[in-house]
């Protein structure tokens, strides 16, 4: 019974101790788990970084290994102080023996800063080239990769994350390659001082390695989720303060406070993991250094007791055995950001091996002015989706001509904006832009041929002036002025209270949505392209002025336009009726109407609705 029990005790023993050492799960996380990448695969991804810095990394090497030579030359000298002055009771070496200790002190600490500042700062170098291709790289990335991510965890990556792959890459390596050099002169030290205390101090070394290889695979996991979770986190605060509005609008604080609560948890638990793990490594490191260091003393004892050695000797060696034990625990602690960093280096490089929807940024250029759209044959399908959101789309915008995309949401008409483009590549069909394949044009050059306005107005945190030359950047104040007032926004941005110097804050909200959409048209106007996007431009204007600003964005250019407003569709030389991904209709107002189809049917429940619009509010019955 007895032994049962105590069998009891000792299963539910390694029960607690095997959850200690376990992570805790939780549901619910919005960021996807980088797919795992071996630390080698890491260094030869990001070490190119550091090719141009390399020069002075190696000078950084040299300080971090003179260091350690510099200070073992005042154990050194211990030992001499220590024999040849205290046991000896002879002052005479004591002078030089403190000028050289000042000396090998003065000269450890000037290699230590010298190795430590060249090292950190390649190491900030490398942070600024890796953010900047980093950054570069997702600017070429498709709308499908931005429509698929939360923009909190694109942003940890860029930031966070690539500060923590420094660490790995440059402070680490340096660290260790520093650590090692450090064990390579103590150890040589050891050994010349006394060689059988010194392979006696090494018993403890694979316990050092164990421990720690134990320790860092755990670290690594919980490095990857609590990364995971702050991107959530992240993605989570950018979202609801974008949105701070709306929440408030809707009451929903306490669910949004919810979610992030959940997730602010999950990163608890993650981070107190690692915590558990630490708080034991951290002992656990110290025990073994205390166990190698009783066991040299045990040992030192008795060879001083047979004479072999001086007591100058053993406190030296156990002085140089401390420090030894220094670059051991550097190495142990490296180890485990090693692996915590690689998990940062995994989210990394999966959004470096993203591959940008459209790589032909060497095409041709586009050398005329000839303006005209051609969709010939154009299928498209979203990617993991079943269905075509473009099937056999076939029309052609000659110069001067307005063309009106009309029809239900959701039925493929900005897929046909955003594929003119180039956001998107037809799965089957051609596109052509003034007489040009637009898959073999220079991205560049075509985008340069379009202006576009967006339903949603979107506005920079910057001056009124800033978002208008946006379009032009090295517009004249004269070109901001003249597009603002072809805008109708001069006006407006005259009485602001400093013109058009005056901040619009962040995405224009110091802003109406009407004054923001007067900017926005300003900027496609100054930009003067022979092809002209709109996407609903009317939105957030009055009817009068949707017209009489429409008329001047619409001056000698081609022009495709989405609209909902069939009464500014009507006005279109061609009106194009786009149903699931299909070209169902297409002539002008009379054409399509006299076609008694689907547009005759929208145009009338319009009209209808308008109709039906005109209602006055009744007066309240007096008190």
């Amino acid at each position: 019974m007895q032994r049962t029990d105590k069998y009891k005790q000792s299963q539910s023993l390694k029960a607690k101790i095997n959850q200690f050492f376990t992570p805790e799960t939780t549901e619910g996380n919005i960021i996807k788990e980088a797919p795992p990448v071996p630390v080698k695969e890491i260094f030869s991804r990001f070490w190119p970084f550091t090719k141009h810095y390399r020069k002075w990394l190696f000078f950084g090497l040299i300080f971090i290994a003179l260091q350690p030579v510099a200070s073992s030359g005042t154990v050194w000298l211990l030992q001499i102080f220590i024999d040849h002055v205290l046991d000896a009771k002879n002052l005479t070496p004591l002078y030089w023996i403190v000028l050289l200790y000042f000396a090998f002190s003065l000269a450890a600490g000037i290699f230590s800063f010298l190795g430590t500042f060249t090292t950190n700062w390649v190491g900030q170098k490398f942070v600024l080239a890796l953010r900047k291709h980093v950054y570069e790289h997702l600017q070429s990335l498709s709308l499908h990769f931005f429509e698929g991510r939360k923009l909190g965890d694109i942003i940890a990556r860029l930031t966070g994350d690539i500060a923590s792959i420094e660490r790995l890459i440059v402070t680490g390596a340096t660290s260790a390659l520093s650590y090692i050099f450090q064990l390579i002169v103590f150890i040589g030290m050891l050994f010349i001082m006394e060689w059988k205390l010194a392979l006696i101090s090494l018993i403890v070394v694979p316990l050092f390695y164990m421990v720690t290889r134990y320790f860092s695979i755990r670290m690594k996991m919980a490095s990857r989720e609590r990364s995971r979770r702050m991107g959530a986190i992240n993605a989570l605060t950018e979202e609801n303060f974008s949105n701070i509005s709306l929440m408030q609008a809707f009451n929903q604080e306490s669910n949004e406070s919810e979610k992030f609560h959940h997730q602010n948890l999950a990163a608890y638990t993650a981070k107190m993991y690692k915590v558990r793990l630490k708080s034991v490594f951290t002992p656990a490191v110290s025990l073994i250094e205390t166990a190698g260091t009783l066991t040299v003393m045990v040992f030192g004892a008795i060879l001083l007791m047979q004479g072999e050695v001086t007591i100058g000797i053993l406190v030296a060696f156990i002085t140089l055995l401390k420090r030894l034990y220094s670059p051991v625990r550097g190495l142990s602690r490296l180890l485990n950001t090693i692996y915590s960093a690689s998990a940062s280096a995994e989210r990394v490089i999966e959004y470096m091996e993203e591959e940008p929807a459209v790589t032909s940024d060497s095409g041709v250029m586009i050398e005329n002015d000839q303006p005209g759209i051609i969709f010939d044959n154009v299928s498209f399908k979203y990617p993991n989706k079943k269905r075509n959101a473009l099937s056999n789309i076939s029309f052609s915008v000659k110069a001067g001509e307005t063309v009106a995309l009309v029809g239900a949401s959701g039925v493929g008409k900005s897929t046909i904006l955003k594929m003119l483009m180039r956001f998107y590549e037809p799965s089957k069909g051609f596109i052509y832009l003034n007489n040009y394949a637009v898959e073999k044009v220079n991205v560049q050059s075509l985008r340069d041929k379009i202006s576009v306005v967006f339903q949603e107005a979107l506005i920079f945190d910057g001056t009124v002036k800033e978002n208008i030359a946006y379009g032009k950047p090295d517009a004249t104040d004269e070109e901001i002025i003249e597009a603002a007032k072809r805008a109708d926004a001069h006006e407006f941005i005259e009485q602001l209270s400093d013109g058009y110097d005056t901040n619009v804050g962040q995405k224009g909200r110091n802003l109406s949505g009407g004054q923001q959409q007067r900017l926005a048209i300003a900027r496609a106007i100054i930009k003067e392209a022979s092809v002209l996007i709109l996407d609903e431009p009317g939105d957030g204007l009055d009817g009068s002025t949707e017209k009489r600003v429409m008329k001047e964005l619409m001056q000698n250019t081609v022009t495709l336009m989405i609209t909902h407003n069939l009464k500014t569709a009507r006005e279109a030389d061609k009106i194009l009726y786009i149903n699931k991904g299909e070209l169902n209709e297409i002539g002008t107002h009379e054409e399509l109407m006299a076609l008694n189809g689907n547009y005759k049917k929208l145009y009338s429940d319009q009209q209808g609705d308008d109709k039906n619009s005109a209602y006055v509010m009744p007066k309240l019955a007096a008190e």
